[in-house]
């Protein structure tokens, strides 16, 4: 029997279509070779009746002549002589016409030219009477009476060899006829034999395909439903098509997924946060044994347990809210941090990550124990704390106190004296401007960067900012052109300031002695862009969006760093940023850095 499993599908529907098709091809040839003999049959049989037809009209159209003849000779019409010859001639035609029929019958031929010369000398017998008839009038009786007796003589030949050629048509007609007979009988055969083949290998192929092909899919199917189970799968299938191959790659796949099964069981088993789901309800439907070391809580008891009954009252609406929103924005993913009531009846700080699944009608969260980093941001809040009110406070004391001295309100200082309560008052404004920088910094990560919007003149911001920078710049030799038109922007002054004092001092830090650096105002539509160029060494490529970074500093020729917090740049994007624009750095033609940023402009 054949076995399919050794065969691709492909061959299979090859066999499956090929062998029906072949086998109606065989029926179809043989009934086509049947139905050419029986049209052959069919053709000899009609061919036979012609003849046996024109022969029989033979002798009617021979008798008419002669009858014809023998009412001319009593009548002596000529209508009766005419209709003798017409019937003459039709003989001659008809024996033209026989001749035709009997092509390639050797045997009938040499028959017919035996017949043929008996009727045309009968004929031409029938002609001489006439003609002498009709010459003479009459004859004598006894001429009459010799050539009537050769006219009947001739007749007679005439009649029998006809009879004998009619007889060997009949003969061989009844021939074709058994033979069409016989090969009706074979098409019936062929049909019956080619249906009952067709039904017995259509049966059989349908067989071979439900057992090798259908059963074995079943397998298939079978398999895929008892890994949906967890159940042990049937074994391989045996065989080289696609089904057995497939069969090959499922249980490789599914030994896979067992296997990532059990390491993602073990990542679940020895993870340290929190991994849970909800159901619709906000009970805990799954949870990992994280839950007892960060919470006290085992499987067990969280299972069927609300959120309600962990979360701290204050923050139970925030959680509702945020389950609310991500399902109905199904695919989102939010998280909200919340307090969490352990069995020890401590609260511990706690950042969820939540997700809503339609498929799976279920929310999955992880929960992260953020305790540690409240504690140090809140030491950080208390260390910038202290900075602020410790340090920036004696600090600026301490840089009156330097100016006033510069400025010789406690009396003249000699050359000196003047050179270093310069330098002090120059390490104690970067000190300053270090911690300014600090609690800026620590205001724009808590979201805290305050800002006092105001119809603001564009040239007055830089006015003030060229003066605050001026003495910066002339100790760097550097020069600082200004090219404004009149703008007015919603913004907050000090900050605006605050964002140029950082663009120029950064311009004037990178740029050579007796350099300049240019401050351009234009504007475009419904914004204002405003660009600091230096020609300095520039910013390498690669840095233009890491210095905006905090701490981030762009080397310089050689590979140095020059001084300072790396705080500048990040500040000034939160300050534009909050003014709903744009900021930016690009090189400058001919080398240096072009800062820009762009802010819109009042009823923009």
């Amino acid at each position: 029997m054949l076995n399919f499993s050794h065969l691709r599908l492909s061959q299979q529907g090859l066999i499956l279509v090929g062998v029906p098709i072949g086998l109606m091809l065989v029926v179809l040839v043989s009934l086509f070779v049947v139905f050419a003999q029986l049209e052959q049959q069919a053709a000899e049989s009609e061919r036979s009746k012609k003849i046996m037809a024109r022969a029989n009209s033979l002798v009617k159209e021979y008798q008419n002549a002669a009858n014809q003849l023998m009412i001319y000779k009593y009548t002596k019409l000529d209508k009766a002589r005419q209709r003798c010859d017409m019937q003459l001639t039709k003989t001659e035609g008809s024996f033209v016409e026989l001749q035709e029929l009997l092509k390639g019958e050797q045997e009938q031929l040499v028959l017919l030219e035996d017949l043929k010369g008996s009727a045309f000398k009968g004929m031409s017998l029938m002609r001489q009477f006439a003609g002498r008839i009709q010459k003479e009038g009459d004859i004598h009786a006894i001429e009459a009476t010799v050539m009537y007796q050769r006219l009947m003589a001739a007749g007679a030949h005439f009649s029998e060899k006809l009879d004998e050629l009619v007889s060997n048509e009949a003969k061989r007609n009844e021939l074709t006829l058994a033979e069409e007979e016989r090969s009706r009988l074979m098409v019936k055969i062929f049909l019956i034999a080619g249906v009952l083949l067709a039904i017995a290998v259509g049966f059989g192929l349908t067989y071979l395909f439900i057992k090798n092909t259908t059963s074995r899919l079943g397998m298939v199917v079978e398999n895929t439903v008892r890994m949906s189970k967890k159940e042990p799968l049937k074994p391989t299938l045996r065989g080289e098509d696609e089904i057995a191959t497939l069969d090959r790659f499922f249980h490789k796949m599914a030994n896979e997924v067992a296997e990532a099964t059990r390491k993602e069981k073990l990542i679940l088993d020895y993870a340290v946060d929190v991994i849970c789901s909800l159901d619709p309800k906000g009970m805990f439907a799954a949870v990992n044994p994280a839950a007892q070391q960060a919470w006290g809580y085992s499987e067990e008891q969280l299972i069927g347990k609300s959120y309600t009954e962990l979360i701290s009252s204050e923050n139970i609406q925030d959680f509702r809210e945020t389950l609310e929103r991500i399902k109905s924005e199904s695919g989102t993913m939010a998280n909200v941090e919340t307090r969490v009531l352990t069995t020890s009846g401590e609260h511990v700080d706690v950042q969820w990550s939540l997700r809503w699944s339609d498929s799976e009608n279920l929310y999955f969260c992880v929960a992260h124990d953020v305790s540690d980093r409240k504690r140090v941001e809140q030491l950080k809040q208390d260390f910038v704390a202290m900075i602020s009110h410790e340090l920036r406070t004696p600090l600026t004391a301490m840089q009156a106190m330097l100016a006033l001295l510069a400025n010789g309100s406690y009396g003249d200082l000699n050359e000196s004296g003047s050179k270093r309560i310069k330098s002090a008052k120059t390490g104690v404004t970067r000190l300053i401007m270090l911690i300014n920088d600090l609690l800026d910094m620590e205001k724009m990560e808590a979201g805290k960067l305050s800002m006092t919007y105001a119809d603001v003149e564009l040239a007055e911001v830089v006015e003030r900012s060229v003066d605050t920078i001026e003495g910066f710049a002339e100790e760097h030799d550097v020069k600082i052109n200004v090219t404004s038109k009149p703008v007015t922007v919603l913004g907050d002054c000090d900050r605006l300031i605050q964002v140029f004092v950082n663009l120029l001092s950064n311009a004037v830090k990178y740029s050579e002695e007796d350099g300049t650096v240019e401050l351009n105002i234009e504007v475009d539509g419904e914004e204002c862009e405003v660009q600091i160029i230096d020609h300095g060494d520039g910013i390498p490529q690669g840095f233009e969006e890491k210095i905006f970074e905090r701490y981030e500093q762009a080397p310089t020729a050689g590979g140095k760093r020059r001084k300072g917090t790396g705080l500048g740049l990040p500040i000034c994007k939160a300050i534009v940023e909050q003014h709903g624009g744009t900021i930016g750095v690009r090189p400058t033609p001919g080398g240096g850095s072009t800062f820009w940023f762009r802010i819109p402009r009042v009823g923009a």
